[in-house]
């Protein structure tokens, strides 16, 4: 709540207290609340984590956990990973989709193709999120392999 408050209203104090705050809202704050909304699912995400973590119902326990950017030499790119949580050498990479279709298998395969970047880790442990679930084909996988977890917002706030 202070988070959106403090992005969204004061600057448009003064229009809102004289009455156009639906204004406000359809040209000052709509066009921003799609990022807006990513980034709070981020933080949301990391949350849940957290909740597993403490009930032990993750793979391992980790001791860290945040985002994760840096350089790709392989590619000559910066590099973002949602959500790196690490022990030992465990860890679990997080993809965070706020978007109004389902996620897919490429929302996965280019989460593999980041880890690849980390050769220090023994297991990896694959969690996508997405607020609009899976598809078909990505839920096949998934179903498949031990490795990957899908995470859609029923199972997200359940708690």
């Amino acid at each position: 709540m202070f988070r959106f408050w403090y992005r969204f209203i004061p600057n448009n104090m003064s229009s809102i207290a004289t009455g156009l705050a639906d204004i406000v809202y359809d040209k000052s704050i709509a066009p921003q609340l799609p990022d807006y909304m990513g980034q709070a699912f981020e933080q949301i995400c990391i949350q849940y984590l957290l909740r597993e973590n403490s009930k032990l119902s993750l793979p391992f326990v980790f001791g860290r956990i945040g985002r994760w950017w840096g350089n790709n030499p392989n590619k000559k790119r910066q590099e973002e990973i949602d959500i790196l949580a690490i022990g030992e050498d465990n860890a679990i990479f997080g993809e965070c989709k706020w978007k109004n279709e389902p996620a897919g298998i490429s929302v996965f395969n280019e989460l593999v193709e980041k880890t690849l970047l980390f050769k220090r880790f023994k297991n990896k442990y694959y969690f996508l999120f997405s607020k609009n679930g899976f598809t078909r084909e990505l839920e096949d996988t998934a179903a498949g392999m031990d490795n990957l977890v899908l995470v859609d917002l029923k199972k997200l706030y359940k708690g």
